[in-house]
């Protein structure tokens, strides 16, 4: 009988899939050391089970204002009682790697949390918390490599393999997730096709909205292309700060280029090829949008993300796959801590998609088969938007502000953002599915309480929807209410410019503008709030609540820095004072930031 190791348990909280890809590769790395492990995400997970868990490895994200993601909220609630004993988990040995991005206050908030927590109920750590970060040029692998080597480091110690069993190699061949079983029906593109292969497993909250306005709202001469994209749906209730998701799928060009690959190299699926999946792996679940049949073509249109960046995952099974000297080798190099610099190089610094690497692998892609494109393509992710409308001013519809991604690297070929350039491409009538969410910022529903909103570019989408929910009420006057909005000039990228200016002059905003280019010095929303730091100041003295959103580059360091320069000069502190009053704020919820990359 082989060697069995100890059995430890792999956990995830992702909310974009990045943490759950980091789980599964320490799950797929624990093999090579013959561990009975398994993985799955926090809520799949039956947390009672966790009192006699002997090793416990949880990777999670940080989402929101730190928030936990998604699939964690029932683990942590459970967590967080207050009837666990200080020794709940004495028996059990844990480490937790969180994903985060340093340009939030609460940077990795949700993981470190999680570790506090389980150290609190007696759980023994195995070595501490590691912390990646999504602004490091290598992301999160940076911090993730040296933690796991480390991590297998520390459990061999515990748990050491006998002298007569050797470690499987790094480039062990990995077998398949599931399995498949397909035939081909040349007949099914007469049949009558299903609208979505998520309609067959839809959920209580799903909606379908059809598409009633898709209108460029940046001057055609504009290098960024922004679109108020308005969705009509019957009976979705939503507030300020909630998020529509919406579903998108692969544009039609590129799932052509990618049939054409398989094509040129000899892969013989066909469109109508029928799939079945099924377990291989029994602690790997199947998807529930793979639990029926469904045809290559709907995989290729709704399921593959054909835009996706390779992970370094990818090139060890091309590695397995391919008969050509120079290609293993290459591949293999971009498996190694070693090659990361070359991998960023490769596939993140020029955005190189899933379907061009497959084209400069040509001796793996033509040994490719069904089960092998599942385990090396993900599904594409659902899109979040913050909701830019007003369920009471706005009846029975969403609005989107969406800016389409479209951009030229190194290569020759211009980049497509997949989600921004779908839903860019519908058209009035076209249908999508989506869900309501809740929204990271919680608005006060309190009129006598002032509210400054700072969102330059699209980042001004939760605002406007707080506006005009805001002035349906009589008594809202621009006293209250405080908008600073940010682009680049007045003419070509003024966002929702009639909406803000019309409620502005019926004296219920108070709206001010940066526009960086209309000038030779360059005017940001930050210098917008030290221009106006007595009208700031006076709105903080009356308890104002202050939200931020936009793109994490540098605007909310240099945002929060301006507010900081406020209260020193007109609260007379000094500038320890102000950060220390600046942080009271966003530990009550009174300064919130909702930033992306």
């Amino acid at each position: 009988m082989p060697f069995e190791n100890e059995k430890i348990t792999v956990l995830y909280g992702s909310q974009t899939g990045n943490a759950q890809d980091l789980a599964e590769r320490i799950w797929r790395e624990s093999k090579r050391y013959y561990f009975l492990s398994s993985v799955k995400p926090l809520d799949d997970y039956n947390i009672v089970n966790l009192v006699n868990e002997t090793c416990v490895i949880i990777v999670c994200s940080t989402t929101g204002e730190g928030d936990e993601p998604d699939n964690m909220k029932k683990f942590w609630r459970f967590l967080l009682r207050k009837n666990l004993s200080p020794n709940s988990l004495s028996n059990l040995r844990f480490a937790v790697f969180g994903l985060g991005d340093s340009s939030y206050t609460k940077y990795n908030f949700a993981a470190k949390r999680l570790y506090k927590r389980l150290l609190q109920l007696g759980a023994n750590q195995l070595l501490p918390i590691g912390l990646g970060d999504d602004q490091h040029d290598l992301g999160y692998d940076a911090e993730a490599d040296p933690w796991i080597e480390k991590l297998w480091n520390t459990l061999l110690q515990l748990y050491p393999l006998p002298s007569t069993v050797q470690p499987l190699p790094k480039n062990y061949k990995v077998e398949p997730r599931w399995k498949i079983f397909s035939c081909i029906n040349n007949e099914s593109k007469l049949n009558i096709r299903r609208k979505s292969i998520y309609s067959v497993i839809k959920k209580p909250n799903d909606f379908t909205a059809r598409i009633i306005q898709n209108k460029r709202i940046t001057a055609s001469n504009h290098f960024q292309d922004v679109r108020l994209i308005k969705l009509k749906c019957e009976n979705q209730q939503y507030s300020p700060g909630d998020v529509v998701v919406l579903r998108p799928r692969n544009l039609k060009w590129k799932i052509q280029e990618f049939y054409d690959v398989l094509t040129t190299n000899g892969v013989k699926i066909t469109p109508e090829t029928k799939i079945t999946v099924e377990q291989n792996d029994p602690t790997m679940t199947v998807p529930e949008v793979l639990t029926q049949e469904v045809t290559f073509e709907e995989l290729c249109s709704e399921y593959f993300d054909l835009m996706s960046i390779p992970r370094r995952y990818t090139f060890q099974i091309l590695a397995q796959l391919t008969d050509s000297e120079l290609e293993k080798e290459k591949c293999l190099e971009f498996t190694t801590a070693e090659g990361q610099q070359d991998l960023y190089s490769y596939t993140y610094r020029p955005k190189r998609n899933i379907v061009e690497v497959l084209q400069d692998f040509p001796h793996a892609t033509k040994n490719l088969n069904l089960e092998i494109l599942l385990e090396i393509i993900p599904p594409i992710k659902p899109r979040e938007f913050s909701i830019a409308s007003s369920c009471r001013a706005h009846v029975k519809e969403i609005h989107v502000l969406l800016a389409v991604v479209k951009y030229k690297t190194k290569l020759a070929k211009e980049r497509y953002g997949l989600g921004s350039n779908f839903l860019a491409g519908l058209k009035e009538g076209d249908e999508i599915t989506g869900w309501v969410k809740k929204g990271s910022f919680k608005f006060s529903s309190d009129p006598n309480i002032p509210v400054i909103m700072v969102g330059p570019g699209t980042g001004v989408a939760p605002f406007r929807s707080y506006i005009f929910e805001r002035c349906l009420e009589d008594d809202s006057n621009e006293k209250n209410l405080f908008l600073f909005f940010g682009s680049r000039y007045k003419d070509k990228d003024y966002l929702c410019k009639e909406d803000f200016e019309d409620i502005s002059n019926k004296q219920k905003l108070n709206l001010i503008t940066a526009f960086s280019r209309e000038q030779d010095e360059k005017v940001y929303v930050q210098d917008k709030i030290k221009e106006n730091k007595h009208l700031v100041w006076d709105a903080l003295k009356q308890n104002a609540h202050i939200f931020v959103a936009g793109s994490a580059k540098n605007m909310p360091k240099d945002v929060r820095r301006a507010f900081v320069e406020v209260c020193q000069e007109c609260g007379n502190m000094a500038e320890e004072e102000a950060n220390m009053y600046i942080g009271k704020l966003e530990k009550n919820g009174r300064y919130q930031t909702e930033c992306w990359s």
